[in-house]
């Protein structure tokens, strides 16, 4: 069965996680040690230790306004802290480059953990890959479901109306990404970009469509 929908992720995958990272690490403690009168290193452990108390597998683990609610800071800093992150977005090379030459030959598809915040973020910045991908779906904003579980991946086809053959998926990581999708009958593939594990470039997908 012919390929006709590519489903792609986001972060590590479209584009560098070097602005999730600084959010995340750098501008959250940062705030939280103006906030609460500590020095950055504490605000990082102390920070560092509430996402752990936290963890992946819950919601609120990937919510930015949960934690800035939770850390006591402003709304309007959620909004600045964003905007100063985007500075760090950058796209990959190949990824701009294969939604170029994939689109209208596939229908192309973001499938993320990531909050809609981020996407919008991301879109705004580089807005070739917000033209490129016909439909969205952000596992937390849209299914309230943490990480990539295989129901996400069951939601996105029965959204699409396809069959699990229909679909190949690419990303990073090589559960979520991976073994997750491909357990349900999916083309996966895992990206790579060290050549170590995996295809090195989303070029590489332009053979199967």
């Amino acid at each position: 069965m012919k390929v006709r929908v590519v489903s792609l992720d986001l972060d590590g995958t479209l584009v560098s996680r070097d602005y999730v990272d600084y959010f995340w690490l750098e501008l959250v403690p940062k705030l939280y040690a103006e906030r609460h009168g500590l020095s950055l290193e504490e605000a990082k452990r102390e920070v560092q230790r509430q996402y752990d108390e936290v963890g992946p597998r819950d919601l609120r683990w990937y919510n930015p306004h949960y934690w800035f609610q939770r850390f006591g800071l402003d709304s309007g800093l959620l909004r600045w802290a964003l905007e100063e992150a985007g500075r760090f977005v950058k796209p990959y090379r190949d990824a701009l480059e294969f939604v170029e030459a994939a689109r209208g030959r596939v229908q192309l598809v973001l499938s993320t953990s990531a909050s809609r915040d981020f996407i919008n973020l991301v879109f705004a910045r580089v807005p070739e890959l917000a033209s490129a991908f016909t439909r969205v779906f952000s596992s937390v904003s849209d299914f309230s479901l943490p990480g990539k579980p295989p129901e996400f991946y069951r939601a996105i086809l029965r959204q699409l109306n396809a069959q699990p053959r229909e679909v190949a998926h690419a990303g990073d990581d090589e559960e979520a990404d991976y073994r997750v999708p491909a357990s349900l009958g999916i083309k996966a593939f895992l990206i790579d970009r060290s050549g170590q594990r995996g295809v090195s470039s989303l070029l590489e997908l332009l053979e199967i469509i």
